[in-house]
Order: structure tokens, then sequence, then C-alpha cells
């Protein structure tokens, strides 16, 4: 078997499997490529901030290409605005935001159809106890802190009074009466707006903000949504292009067997409407071709080439031996 695999025709067969085989581990590779690409996973630009009036545009919704982004927004808080969301989850402990309107600075103009300065809904931290909510810090600050779109209002939901079931730019700008941005801000930081943002250099973050109202924790909100699920369509196909390549060998293995097997049981690989012998002397077949009224053989059997052999039939084997196979030509048989 080793000596048929090792002859040309097998050797052009091998390269032509193994070039598929090559093309479909390529293919299996872009699929793996593929379901990690598709996975919905953190932007590291979001976490660079950038002002509020380039990340969002006032009186639009928001984005999917503008949700997450951190952002930086001076403003003044209004005095009394402060409103508490209760069922907000922090390490574990269930508690309130603390949510309060922030007029942004220099905003007039931005959205024609407000008539006066934009005010942001600002998140700016999270309480346990809503009978210890600080007030709103006094005077200009600046806030950093990530937006985020806005939550859908909870119709009939029997809260105290300075309570709200959800953060719905929607519904606060009725309470509030001003025009607000479509999203809203959780704060991460506070400072005087005298003071620089708590920002590095390459603008993320600093390890350690600070807010103004100390009683307050930091809201922890990370990119949303974070999927880190394998796109399993992707993986499947990736495993079927693994399988192909095998196929693809294997056909090729098939090949040579069959290439061996047809040298070894010749018979078995024939069809020949007609009888055929089996010449022992020689080891080769041969047919009776009734049109020509001559014996043949089957031109492409091992052994030996066809002699006289004392006792065999003189000369009718030995003229068909080596001669043209007309099987296809006469009778219609062909080689598989």
């Amino acid at each position: 078997m080793l000596t048929t695999a090792l002859r040309p025709r097998s050797i052009l067969t091998l390269l032509v499997s193994l070039g598929l085989a090559v093309g479909f581990v390529l293919l299996s590779q872009w699929q793996l490529e593929s379901s990690e690409r598709a996975r919905t996973v953190e932007d590291p630009a979001k976490d660079v901030a950038v002002p509020l009036a380039e990340a969002a545009e006032a009186g639009a919704p928001v984005t999917a290409a503008q949700a997450d982004q951190l952002v930086t927004v001076t403003g003044d808080y209004r005095d009394g605005s402060t409103l508490l969301v209760p069922g907000r989850l922090q390490d574990g402990t269930e508690g309130y935001w603390v949510v309060s309107a922030l007029t942004v600075a220099d905003s007039a103009g931005r959205w024609p159809d407000a008539a006066g300065e934009l005010t942001v809904a600002v998140a700016r931290g999270w309480t346990a106890d809503p009978a210890a909510v600080p007030a709103e810090p006094e005077g200009r600050v600046g806030v950093v802190g990530r937006y985020l779109p806005a939550e859908g209002p909870v119709p009939g939901e029997d809260l105290p009074d300075g309570q709200v079931g959800t953060v719905s730019p929607a519904q606060l700008t009725n309470l509030w009466d001003a025009p607000l941005y479509a999203g809203f801000v959780a704060a991460f930081a506070e400072n005087p707006a005298s003071a620089p943002f708590q920002l590095r250099e390459d603008g993320t973050l600093v390890a350690d903000p600070a807010l103004l109202s100390p009683r307050l924790s930091e809201l922890e909100i990370d990119q949303q949504p974070t999927d880190e699920s394998v796109n399993l369509l992707n993986l499947f196909y990736a495993v079927e292009w693994v399988v192909f390549a095998g196929f693809a060998l294997y056909i090729w293995w098939r090949f040579v067997r069959d290439e061996w097997l047809r040298e070894q049981h010749p018979e078995e690989y024939f069809y020949f409407e007609g009888e055929y012998y089996l010449d022992e002397a020689s080891g080769r077949y041969y047919y009776y071709d009734p049109e020509a009224g001559e014996y043949y053989w089957f031109d492409d059997q091992p052994g030996d080439q066809p002699r006289d052999q004392p006792g065999e039939q003189p000369g009718d084997r030995a003229r068909g031996a080596g001669a043209h196979d007309r099987t296809q030509d006469r009778t219609g048989a062909h080689h598989d």
C-alpha cells in the first residue's frame, strides 16, 4: 500500500487534499475569531472622559455609541431637587441612589426648544439610610461620571414622597420643571469647579476618586452590558470546518486504499457485461469479446506481460494481451 501511496497520482491527490485541509483549518480559525468578536465587551475608549456636550446631543435619545461613556460636566446642583431611587444594590446591600438636578453651565442655546440652560440628572451616590441623605453641594461643581441611557418609568408604584422608581428623565423633567438630557450621569467624582477634574493625564478616572458628600458611596457601575459568552453558532462552525479538514485527508486515504485493493482484487472493481476468467499461470484476468471474436486482458492488471503458456489457448489471448482494451469501445464495460 505504501508503494501505491508514493505514486505520482497519489502524491498529487495528497497535495490537493492537504490544500483543502489547510483551507478548512483557516476557515475554522476565522470562525473562532468571529466568535470572540461577537462578544459584547468593554470599550476602552469609553473610559476616557470627554465633555458631556461632545458625548451627547441635547434633546436627542442616547445611542449605543454614547451609552456608558465617561463624561465631565460642570454646573450647579438645584437646591431641594434630590430624589431617592430605592432597591439599588451596592456590595450586596440594598439601598438608594441619590439623584439630583445639575444645571449645566453655558448650556443655553444647545437645544433651541429648551429656551434656556439645560439640566442633567446626576446620580450623586449610594446610601443605605434614606434619613441621612446630604443636601446638594453648593456652588459650581465639576462632575466626572458615566453617561447612561434613561431607565423606563415605573407607573403605579406606591412610594413615599421624595422617591421615584427609576431614573427616568422623561419623568424627572416634569418633577423638576426643567429641560433634561435624555440620559443621566452616574457620578464617580465631584469637586469644586475651581479644581481640576479627578482624571489622569490620559483622561481616565483617578484610582481613588472622591465625592463632595462623604456620606455617600461612589456608584459601582461598569459598562453595560458585559456579555462574556462565546457565540455558540460560530463555535459550531469552527468545529465543522475541522471535521471537513479531516474528511479531506480521509478521501485521500480512501483513494490510495481503493487503488491498492483494485490491484489486489481487480475482479471486484470491473463492471463487465459478460464472463471473465483468471489465467492461473500469469495471475491475470481476461475476457472474451464476442464481437471481435478474441480474448483480451484487462489492461491495468498486475502481473507479467502475457505470454503463451503450454496448454493455454494458443494465440488468441496472446494476440489480445497488451492490445487496446476494447471494453469501453465495444461492450460498454468500464473501470471504476
